[in-house]
């Protein structure tokens, strides 16, 4: 009689699908960890529509939205315990801004940066108080939009202002006759297009040379409810010109105004600096409540410089070139040198 054999059983291992939830929980990048939140891992960064599965994308969601239910409770009780706690407002680009060290200066160089200035090429304006003489003139064959332009401006920098056909002059020969009849400050605007798009500012007799692109130029009738300026010479308002290259930029601004201002017209200008963006603009001001608030109305125009060259001398001398706007040097939208 034949034996029986007994077959070897082998136990199958039995693959359960594990819950939904748990995947979940995976971790997205291999080495990260993810913050805790109430027990379980935080659902705030997950993706809640990559679940095909309606129910399941429910379930995860209101687990998601009691995850955030509960972290804002707990910033709340972190408030309420410290309420002497500073107020961080949002950051923004200009916060971020990114100078570069060739164009600051220390405090040890405050006391000589300060000497130079006493004898720069501005010493006549800021130490003997000479008011600036300016002669204006345009690109060759203006169009009626730069006369526009040159209408809204003229009567900003005050009385002493004039303006000289270009006609076929060249810009050396209009900067030698500036020299000999005693103009102080030559501006040269040019247009593209018809619209006007660069500045060049000539001090005279010996320079710099500022070359600035001028953009947003909004005129005066456009502005509303703009008011009419009188010949009172403005109060000047500098913002922000922080570095070697920005003092410079400013103390060049300010010598086309007259250096007393007369407070009674109550006329302000102002050239404010935010991230190497130069924003001109007009005020009348009057004070309200005995001092405690001021009414503005803006008389325009308006408009926005960008530095893109500044050189030591005359236009059309080899001068050094302190400053020069390059393609590379605003591929950050935080970097600042003015």
């Amino acid at each position: 009689m034949a034996k029986n054999k007994s077959k070897a059983v082998h136990a199958i291992k039995i693959k359960h699908n594990a819950p939904f939830s748990q995947k979940i929980k995976k971790k997205e990048q291999k080495g990260q960890k993810q913050r805790r939140v109430g027990g379980f891992r935080s659902l705030a960064n997950f993706d809640v529509s990559r679940i095909k599965n309606k129910e399941k994308r429910i379930q995860i969601l209101e687990r998601k939205q009691n995850e955030q239910k509960k972290t804002k409770k707990m910033e709340r009780k972190e408030k309420d315990a410290n309420p002497d706690r500073e107020k961080l407002g949002p950051l923004t680009i200009d916060d971020k801004r990114e100078i570069d060290e060739n164009f600051v200066f220390d405090e040890d160089d405050q006391e000589e940066l300060q000497n130079e200035e006493l004898i720069d090429e501005f010493q006549n304006y800021f130490q003997e108080g000479q008011d600036p003489k300016i002669i204006i003139t345009t690109s060759e064959r203006p169009s009626r939009q730069l006369f526009d332009f040159l209408k809204d401006v003229k009567d900003v920098f005050g009385p002493e202002t004039h303006y000289w056909p270009r006609k076929q002059f060249s810009l050396k020969e209009i900067q030698e006759y500036s020299i000999n009849k005693g103009y102080t400050e030559l501006l040269v605007f040019r247009e593209h297009r018809k619209e006007v798009s660069q500045l060049i500012y000539v001090h005279l007799p010996a320079g710099p040379t500022y070359k600035f692109k001028l953009t947003n130029y909004t005129p005066c009738d456009e502005i509303h409810h703009h008011g009419r300026f009188t010949d009172h010479n403005p109060e000047l308002i500098l913002n922000q010109f922080n570095t070697k290259v920005g003092r410079r930029v400013g103390r060049g601004l300010a010598a086309l105004f007259p250096s007393k201002p007369q407070f009674r017209g109550r006329r302000v200008v102002t050239f404010h600096n935010q991230r190497d963006f130069i924003f001109f603009r007009h005020h009348r001001y009057m004070f309200q409540e005995e001092g405690q608030k001021v009414a503005l109305q803006e008389l325009g125009p308006r408009f926005t410089l960008q530095l893109k060259q500044l050189k030591m001398g005359l236009f059309n001398d080899d001068g050094e070139i302190e400053f020069e706007a390059r393609d590379d040097y605003y591929v950050k939208r935080t970097a600042a040198f003015l």
